[in-house]
């Protein structure tokens, strides 16, 4: 999984990648800033007290901070320099600065939206032209309907999420990357006086934004505070503020639902890991993220959710005695927080 926060200068996303992977690291302001963070899962640690093994690995999500996006035709090269730095990510974190007072939440997500559609269309455009002067196969005759399709939704200023593709049509075009096509989570930076009105502000938001989108209101300094201390401190430093918790959980949840993906975990006394797939995603090709090996193999799957498993003490014995551990076939849709172990032969 690999996100990539981008943003106005100064909207506080370099601080927000700094809290997210910790404030020593060091960042350029010229060049994509990479770095990963480990998720935070109480489950996962429940599972590793249980087996006590030897290892326990955690998911991680890749978070690359992209340099501030100038605005002006004048720094136009740039803007493609950033851009095609953005291509590059499954989906967009958006920063938005509300701490300033400087600008309009309104007219910034239109401008960050206006500007993604534009680079699209752009593509789009060219690649058109291409075709129509190429001697066309089936593949292209499809390949060109679909774009023909996109034009006209991004010509109406609108993304092209809108345009409910199939995953065919979907597959067919990939290779564009179209920044329309990728999940965006805004994160509308305040002030630590305003967190009174997170969620004033967060509905405000959600009513602009596409359907298709998600929002999350952070006090991105007081977060990156908030990253520097011990545990015991955290909480004396969160009352201070009347928080309960610190608000970056809820943004890598938020990143989670995002991309559509989920958890599933197996464990043994060598190790406990958390492995992340796409929501939908069946035995076979869960197997395949562990390994290739297991996917071409795959026999079977032994299965247990975690409420299940937890309800029994993690106790296999206990579970197939109560018929709670299950062997699904390959057509078995992984669930989230299911413990999995592959049965396979190669």
């Amino acid at each position: 999984m690999r996100i990539g926060i981008v943003g106005l200068p100064s909207s506080g996303k370099t601080s927000l990648f700094k809290a997210l992977i910790g404030n020593n690291i060091q960042t350029s302001f010229d060049k994509p800033n990479i770095g990963s963070v480990k998720v935070i899962d109480k489950d996962l640690y429940k599972l590793s007290e249980a087996f006590n093994p030897k290892k326990t690995t955690p998911a991680e999500i890749t978070f690359v901070d992209i340099p501030g996006i100038p605005s002006g035709i004048e720094n136009k090269k740039r803007r493609n320099e950033i851009f095609s730095a953005i291509r590059k990510v499954d989906a967009l974190v958006e920063v938005i600065d509300a701490f300033s007072g400087t600008n309009d939440l309104e007219d910034a997500i239109a401008t960050f939206d206006s500007d993604l559609i534009l680079m699209d269309l752009d593509v789009v455009e060219r690649r058109i032209e291409r075709l129509q002067k190429e001697k066309r196969d089936q593949k292209k005759e499809r390949e060109l309907t679909i774009l023909e399709k996109c034009k006209g939704m991004l010509e109406n200023e609108r993304p092209l999420s809108e345009l409910n593709l199939s995953e065919e049509e979907i597959n067919d075009i990939r290779s564009f990357e179209f920044f329309t096509l990728k999940p965006i989570l805004y994160v509308v930076n305040i002030s630590d006086a305003d967190i009174e009105a997170k969620e004033k502000l967060k509905k405000m938001v959600k009513n602009v934004i596409s359907d298709r989108y998600d929002a999350i209101v952070v006090p991105v300094e007081l977060e990156l505070e908030l990253s520097e201390l011990s545990e015991g401190e955290k909480e004396e430093f969160l009352s201070s503020y009347g928080l309960e918790k610190p608000i970056l959980p809820e943004f890598i949840d938020a990143s989670y639902d995002l991309l559509g993906y989920e958890t599933f975990y197996t464990v043994g006394e060598d190790e406990v890991k958390a492995w992340t797939i796409k929501k939908g995603t069946n035995t076979r090709k869960a197997a395949g993220k562990i390994h290739s090996d297991i996917e071409r193999g795959f026999i079977a799957a032994e299965v247990i959710s975690y409420k299940d498993f937890e309800s029994v003490d993690f106790s296999f014995k206990e579970a197939k005695t109560k018929g709670l551990l299950r062997i699904e076939g390959e057509d078995y849709i992984v669930k989230n927080k299911d413990i999995v172990h592959f049965r396979f032969n190669v």
